[in-house]
């Protein structure tokens, strides 16, 4: 199970569990947040797999 880390301003602001959500579930939680966060704060927001840092592409 991933947990991925919503950042901004290379601070982790929230972070969000698979919790066994199937890959489309997330993506479309992710990008909700995302979209949410950067209309909110007017800054780039960057979501990283916590357990390897990598970057987390969503395509649905």
């Amino acid at each position: 199970m991933n947990t991925y880390n919503i950042i901004v301003n290379n601070e982790v602001i929230e972070a969000v569990e698979e919790q066994g959500r199937c890959k489309d579930t997330i993506a479309y939680i992710l990008m909700d947040r995302v979209y949410t966060l950067t209309s909110q704060l007017k800054q780039a927001v960057d979501v990283r797999i916590a357990q390897t840092g990598e970057a987390y592409y969503y395509n649905v």
